[in-house]
């Protein structure tokens, strides 16, 4: 937008703690030292994995810490109290790793809150038979994974290598 830079957001960006790690995992935050040891913390969102998934490679991150905190999170998450948004996100993550199995499996786990009715919406609950944030995290998961992403601009990067997955006009994610 051709507008100065801004002292403010310069000392803030600057200022930013490093992503905490403990045993070569990614912690939900710095205060929690038992992000996986506690059932609490492994409900919800497993928002840490949208640190590779949603947004692309930036500093500070590493890939191989990154794999370990997927894996882990992949097997002692909480599934059946996650949101619908969740497995896209998820699905996001492994195509980033190079795990397009486990992309496919997080867009197909069969948890109710990855549930879509005949009118294509995200099932929640019966209180919540609408949940827009899933159906548009699948759609952008979907094209991640046949558009591949700047980091990886090969195409079909988040399908099993002996899918035919066919596309057109899908932008590369960042």
């Amino acid at each position: 937008m051709e507008l100065e830079r801004n002292p403010t957001w310069d000392k803030v960006l600057n200022e930013l703690s490093p992503l905490p790690i403990k045993d070569n995992l990614y912690l939900a935050t710095e205060s929690t030292l038992d992000s996986y040891e506690t059932d609490s913390f492994m409900t919800d969102h497993p928002s840490v994995l949208g640190t590779y998934g949603m947004l692309p490679l930036l500093d500070g991150l590493d890939k191989k810490v990154m794999k370990n905190t997927f894996d882990k999170i992949w097997d002692i998450w909480h599934w059946e109290d996650t949101w619908g948004w969740d497995f896209p996100m998820t699905a996001m993550t492994a195509t980033r790793l190079g795990e397009p199995e486990k992309a496919v499996d997080a867009l197909l786990m069969p948890i109710v809150t990855n549930t879509y009715l005949k009118n294509d919406h995200n099932y929640q609950s019966k209180r919540l038979r609408l949940y827009l944030p899933g159906n548009g995290g699948y759609l952008i998961a979907l094209a991640m994974m046949a558009a591949g992403t700047e980091e990886n601009p090969k195409e079909n990067i988040g399908f099993p290598k002996d899918w035919n997955v066919q596309h057109e006009g899908l932008n590369k994610m960042y």
